[in-house]
């Protein structure tokens, strides 16, 4: 490893070495090193590259990114990831209001990061990572000694070169219920923690997300859509379009793939646009916010051919050139739901997260119980599919119950249970299993 480093050093002269506790800027990122214990050191090189070695330390951190960055931010990266013992390589950062630290870990060391049951997963740049959210008492911070929660993305199979598309992760993450406050930074880190070992990052560029897959680029939009599709013929042509606005565009292959493109909010239709000879188009869903719309659920289809002509609804083919409507992916803070189409609920209806008691949540089987004490002129309660389906429903009018069951034995996914007033709806999200 001397050699190595030796070698590094007489190609970069202004190569910068830190084995004490620093901040501070080089080739146009922020770094920072910090340990609170044992021997490392960080080497600063060219870029965004650094390389970091480290031996029989209590916990050390060695990075080099954006402050604040962006939540559209990519970063492509190479490393040579030797750890022993307990480390992470992973695009780290904090934010702020609420106070969170976050980990998008890509490789590891002896022990995959952080234990306990995942939350959900998020597939992206090739691979799925599985989501967890844990707390921190009273420990260091950006802030001082603090009480915070840690959100992780955890990718299932170790790699230590690619691209993390962060706006993926936390669209994901907010579908959870795990919202991030205002960024404080966007880093390529390599942690350790009572271990050592060694790593140089001899690639690493960070700039704003871009399509894969076929979809176009998204340059600095707010959303993450993926759409799975085919043609069947091949070299049929998609345009996205969010208020009528044309804002990126897929060429289809024959097989099923899942295009992902960048968006901002708005009313979400898709339009093939090149029918002729053989071409027509399977769109099989579209996900948005950790969110599923299949193309058979929409109402409006002016692309397939029905009735001895061009136009109708629910279906996922498109014959003809025109467009299969998804409705609103505007994503709605904490306090409100993710419109999902005509016939699902709309912007004016109020979530409460706090007054509403569901258990289990998540459900295995049997029955699924709802508490209603404490809300008051509640008329009618019902299950539903997040299209706005209703599968079991009660009517509460002249009633006094506090315990309404469900037998929801049968069903297995996302769903949503709503509770009516006379003015307002709460709604809440149940995972059956």
């Amino acid at each position: 490893m001397l050699c190595i480093m030796m070698f590094s050093l007489s190609l970069n002269s202004n190569a910068q070495t830190i084995c004490n506790n620093d901040i501070g800027s080089s080739g146009g990122y922020t770094y920072e090193y910090w340990k609170d214990s044992g021997n490392g050191c960080m080497t600063l090189g060219s870029g965004g590259t650094f390389s970091v070695n480290w031996s029989n330390i209590g916990n050390l951190l060695a990075r080099k990114g954006i402050r604040p960055g962006s939540m559209n931010q990519t970063v492509t990266y190479g490393a040579n990831y030797q750890p022993s013992g307990n480390s992470y390589l992973c695009v780290y950062g904090w934010t702020t209001g609420p106070l969170v630290e976050y980990y998008i870990v890509d490789s590891w060391g002896s022990w995959r990061p952080p234990g306990g049951t995942p939350k959900g997963t998020v597939t992206t740049d090739g691979g799925t990572y599985d989501i967890y959210e844990t707390t921190r008492t009273n420990q260091p911070s950006i802030e001082g000694n603090r009480t915070f929660q840690q959100y992780w993305s955890v990718r299932r199979s170790k790699r230590t070169s690619g691209t993390i598309t962060c706006a993926n992760h936390f669209n994901a993450w907010a579908s959870l219920g795990m919202n991030m406050g205002n960024l404080y930074e966007v880093s390529l880190t390599v942690e350790g923690y009572q271990s050592s070992g060694t790593c140089d990052v001899y690639s690493m560029s960070m700039g704003t997300g871009s399509g894969n897959g076929g979809g176009g680029s998204g340059g600095g939009r707010a959303y993450t859509l993926t759409v799975r599709a085919r043609g069947l013929a091949g070299g049929e042509h998609l345009n996205v379009l969010i208020n009528n606005e044309v804002q990126s565009e897929i060429n289809l292959s024959t097989s099923w793939n899942n295009y992902e493109v960048y968006v901002d909010p708005g009313d979400l239709n898709l339009e093939f646009d090149n029918d002729g000879g053989n071409r027509d188009v399977e769109v099989d869903w579209i996900e948005i916010h950790g969110q599923t719309r299949q193309a058979e659920n929409m109402s409006y289809n002016t692309a397939v051919y029905q009735d001895g002509s061009c136009g109708g609804s629910y279906s996922q083919m498109m014959h003809c050139n025109g467009r299969i409507g998804f409705g609103d992916i505007t994503y709605q803070s904490n306090n409100r739901v993710l419109s999902s189409g005509s016939s699902a609920l709309n912007e004016d209806e109020l979530i409460s997260l706090q007054s509403l008691k569901i258990f289990p949540n998540p459900i295995n089987n049997g029955q699924l119980s709802i508490n209603l004490t404490g809300i008051e002129e509640a008329k009618h309660i019902a299950l539903t599919d997040l299209n706005g389906k209703i599968l079991r429903e009660v009517d509460l009018n002249n009633k006094n119950n506090s315990l309404v069951e469900f037998d929801v034995s049968m069903y297995s996914g996302l769903y949503l249970v709503r509770v009516k007033g006379d003015k307002d709806q709460i709604v809440r999200k149940v995972m059956i299993k």
